[in-house]
């Protein structure tokens, strides 16, 4: 790709209508789900942003453009248009194409079409390939439109209104090489020779297999995804967890320049503009953040952050859940956080399974012990939720000798630390409730709630995928909306092998929409219909025998 001056950050990372100046000021196009679903099923490569232009789309007997409108992004902007947008970032697997075989586009498609399920919000894609004008640009406006994308391109994947999607992983040998031998299978590219679209063989394209956590770029686009401070905002929907990197930290500006010196760049002094940039956004985000939230860190992960929790200077609300550290970093955390002048609440928790561990041994006990000692001294806290840790009556005893020395607190819970002596629980609640100023609150109460009820789905990065949905609370209509919008999940997803539907008062209708759905997927080997009493036996007989038949098929697939 050609190289693009990059012009000095100047838009706000906070509001909508940021977002939407800076999609109109590039010219950016976003690419409707429903387009990306046509091509998916038709096992279409991705086009260009010129050939994309043209194209159309079609909603529930609607027809549109494959490409979000200026006009749409702007009402988006004003309320009065729901979206969520989507940033892309991936490897370019040749020169002339991103994904070629189609492999980056079919994991895409199953993670918005979860989306897609879950909320009622239109879903709309960054992907550089198709939203940004692409070799060769013809005219004035198209290279204009690219420059000024490229100068500002942190906004796509730093915005507080964006989530990421990260696919790290390249396409499967096998499936690279299946394509190789397949001369039949061809990908329209721009043909330099004869200045023209034409349809290429995977052969005749200029391969580039570099893994993505050693492009340059690509690791920019982690680290500016990464300062948003909720890892729920960037994701990895395709990779390896085990890799160096698990993309959910922001580096400082220093470690981040030490990252780049060994990265790959097309343009190698692309690097020292990605490293000035980087130290914008990165000052900019978290200089005025004031709250965090961040879920299944690695150890170096957590190293990571605690160089980083240093510049943030208005924090107030810190929680982490799921981690992995030794006791030694675990302590250098608390110290760090506990050094603030501001931060008023503090969560640090394991997930419900966690049991603690030979490799893990003492690291509760260390974490409460270092906040027993920041409680001596630190006059901002006042809530603090610990669950999960492997907290014993040692580390206990510990965090009750700061509270004694503690008049700020009003809130703890550390009734999930199984391993503690259930008289010094009481003595912490005694301490805070007095705190309270007689105002006795609920100290041990459940800190995690369910977040999603109706129209929920999740998907993992490995293991078999699971769909489900929680209808308790939230009325009929949403009840009656949600197997439609599971159904045409289902047409186009085919990563998600199991659903739950236990309870949720699906109908007649909706389960006739379940087995249209059913009909067209080929994945799902298990459904669960129980206590639905409006279900006739005969709708529900015909899906137990197509997710028979599923099931069947994927065991001979195993075997063969």
């Amino acid at each position: 790709q050609e190289k693009a001056q990059v012009e000095e950050a100047r838009y706000k990372l906070s509001d909508k209508a940021s977002l939407a100046a800076f999609l109109q000021d590039a010219d950016i196009r976003l690419i409707r789900a429903p387009y990306l679903f046509h091509l998916r099923r038709h096992n279409i490569p991705l086009p260009r942003r010129q050939e994309a232009e043209g194209e159309v789309c079609e909603k529930d007997s609607v027809q549109m453009s494959a490409l979000v409108t200026h006009s749409e992004v702007r009402k988006w902007a004003a309320g009065s248009k729901d979206a969520i947008i989507c940033s892309v970032s991936h490897a370019w697997e040749t020169r002339e194409h991103p994904d070629p075989c189609c492999f980056q586009l079919g994991h895409l498609v199953d993670t918005i079409s979860l989306y897609e399920a879950a909320y009622y919000s239109e879903i709309w894609v960054f992907y550089d390939y198709t939203s940004l004008y692409q070799f060769e640009r013809e005219t004035d406006a198209q290279r204009e439109s690219f420059a000024r994308a490229m100068g500002n391109m942190h906004v796509m994947y730093a915005h507080d209104c964006s989530l990421t999607l990260r696919i790290e992983g390249l396409t499967p040998p096998h499936i690279w090489n299946a394509m190789l031998k397949d001369e039949s299978r061809k990908v329209p590219v721009y043909h330099m020779p004869s200045g023209s679209l034409q349809a290429l063989p995977l052969k005749e394209l200029m391969h580039n297999r570099t893994p993505y956590l050693q492009r340059g770029w690509c690791l920019a686009e982690v680290q500016w995804s990464a300062v948003r401070g909720t890892t729920a905002q960037n994701q990895c929907i395709y990779g390896f967890y085990d890799e160096s990197s698990s993309g959910q930290v922001p580096l400082t500006p220093e470690a981040f320049a030490e990252q780049m010196r060994t990265s790959a760049f097309t343009h190698r002094n692309d690097a020292e503009t990605v490293v000035e940039l980087q130290k914008k956004v990165f000052f900019e985000r978290v200089t005025c953040c004031k709250e965090v939230f961040f879920e299944n860190l690695l150890e170096e992960d957590l190293e990571k952050l605690v160089e980083s929790l240093e510049h943030y200077k208005d924090l107030r609300s810190f929680k982490l859940k799921n981690w992995e550290g030794t006791p030694e970093l675990v302590a250098s955390l608390v110290q760090v956080l506990g050094a603030s002048t501001c931060l008023e609440e503090l969560c640090i928790m394991h997930g419900d399974n966690y049991r603690g561990g030979e490799e893990n041994q003492g690291t509760g006990n260390c974490l409460a012990k270092a906040l027993g000692e920041v409680l001596r001294h630190n006059c901002t806290l006042k809530k603090i939720t610990l669950g999960f840790n492997g907290i014993e009556t040692e580390g206990c005893k510990a965090l009750l000798a700061g509270l004694r020395r503690n008049k700020i607190i009003t809130e703890i819970n550390i009734r999930y630390e199984i391993d503690a002596d259930p008289e010094v629980l009481v003595k912490v609640e005694k301490i805070v409730a007095a705190n309270q100023a007689g105002v006795v609150q609920n100290a041990f109460k459940r800190f995690w709630n369910v977040f999603f009820k109706a129209r929920t789905a999740e998907t993992e990065n490995d293991g078999p995928k699971k769909a489900s949905a929680e209808t308790e609370n939230d009325g009929p209509k949403k009840a009656s909306a949600f197997p439609s919008a599971l159904a045409a999940m289902l047409r186009e997803n085919r990563s998600v092998e199991t659903v739950d539907l236990d309870y949720k008062g699906i109908g007649e209708l909706g389960c006739q929409a379940l087995l249209e759905a059913l009909r067209q997927n080929s994945r799902v080997w298990e459904m669960e219909l129980r206590r639905n009493p409006e279900i006739s036996d005969e709708v529900q007989k015909e899906i137990q025998e197509l997710v028979e038949a599923n099931k069947e098929a994927l065991r001979r697939q195993k075997e063969a």
